[in-house]
């Protein structure tokens, strides 16, 4: 008889807990001895799939919470088992010259959309409207004040390189050939691109958590319905070793910096300088400020035709799993300390 296998991915161009956990060798420990399955570990990107065969019906993913809404909206049963809330620096930018020095300043303006055309959800689409909306709403300002340009995410001589380094070079590109007066991108930190640009806004200055949220700040741990119907005993303990794996991270900060450094492509200064306080904005929590932040999000996608249709927030979320694995873990640390 063929051994089931469980897909279990993270999203390569963000921090997870899931890579510090592979990285510690936390899952590899906890399954070594499991004979009646198997696992399947990778780091991939957005998959469009809404369709699973058998085969493939049990898995996991640890990534941005947007393409997750989508594929629930489209009627794929899963469930939201955990939330994590990194923050970081995502700025509107202008050329020194534009004479954009505020938020107040875009009305009337080009902003930029780097958009792929051919995914039938572009999560780089909702990220920049959101990070957008957030800088205008600021000033009593809305989407409906600037002129959205929309280019396309890959070009020919596109910048090579990290996800972070390649969105701001054509970001920069953009603003220097004059096809759009802003643009939603980070600094890279040793780049020397600061004499040429004003930060517009930061949204990490928002005072609200469902104002600085956006994709790449919210992330998620979903799970496929099938899983939690036939082994649900595995994600529990796969949800106790990441939180075993966050909770090292917090005793050792450097180390979880260059470990996700190293898991991205980027060198650990590129890391420090987006993120806030990385062993914190990993860690899995289902609490009300975080379910906030997702409902504020669902309601973002609808508006913008995103997603096109609704779903009960609260029954898509499965706060048993989270519960069930921070008990595990407390029983395993009462035993550690026995020893």
């Amino acid at each position: 008889m063929t051994r089931p296998v469980i897909h279990y991915t993270r999203c390569p161009s963000v921090p997870t807990v899931t890579a510090l956990a592979q990285a510690q060798g936390l899952l590899e420990e906890e399954f070594r001895n499991d004979a009646d399955v198997d696992f399947e570990f990778s780091s991939v990107g957005f998959s469009p799939k809404l369709d699973y065969a058998p085969a493939d019906r049990l898995w996991l993913r640890n990534a941005g919470h947007a393409p997750a809404l989508w594929k629930r909206s489209l009627g794929v049963a899963c469930k939201v088992v955990g939330l994590a809330f990194l923050e970081g620096r995502y700025p509107v930018l202008a050329l020194h010259g534009a004479g954009i020095a505020s938020p107040s300043d875009l009305k009337g303006r080009r902003v930029a959309v780097f958009h792929n055309p051919d995914s039938p959800f572009d999560l780089m689409v909702a990220q920049q409207l959101k990070i957008y909306q957030t800088a205008l709403q600021s000033v009593g300002l809305s989407l409906n004040d600037v002129e959205p340009v929309y280019l396309p995410r890959f070009r020919p001589g596109a910048a090579k390189g990290g996800f972070l380094l390649s969105l701001f070079q054509k970001g920069l590109e953009a603003l220097e050939a004059g096809e759009v007066d802003a643009v939603a991108a980070s600094i890279p930190p040793d780049g020397g691109f600061y004499p040429l640009l004003n930060v517009v806004y930061d949204t990490r200055l928002a005072p609200e958590r469902t104002q600085r949220v956006h994709p790449s700040v919210l992330r998620g741990l979903v799970v496929s319905q099938p899983l939690l119907d036939e082994r649900r005993d595995l994600v529990v303990r796969i949800v106790e070793r990441l939180i075993e794996a966050s909770e090292r991270a917090v005793r050792a900060p450097l180390d979880a910096l260059r470990t996700l450094a190293g898991d991205l492509g980027q060198a650990p200064e590129t890391l420090a300088a987006v993120y806030e306080n990385i062993p914190q904005g990993v860690r899995l929590d289902l609490n009300d400020d975080y379910v906030a932040s997702l409902a504020t999000q669902k309601e973002f996608l609808l508006r913008h035709r995103l997603i096109e249709h609704d779903f009960d927030l609260e029954s898509w979320i499965d706060y048993s799993i989270l519960a069930d694995a921070t008990v595990l873990h407390r029983q395993r640390q009462a035993r550690n300390a026995e020893v």
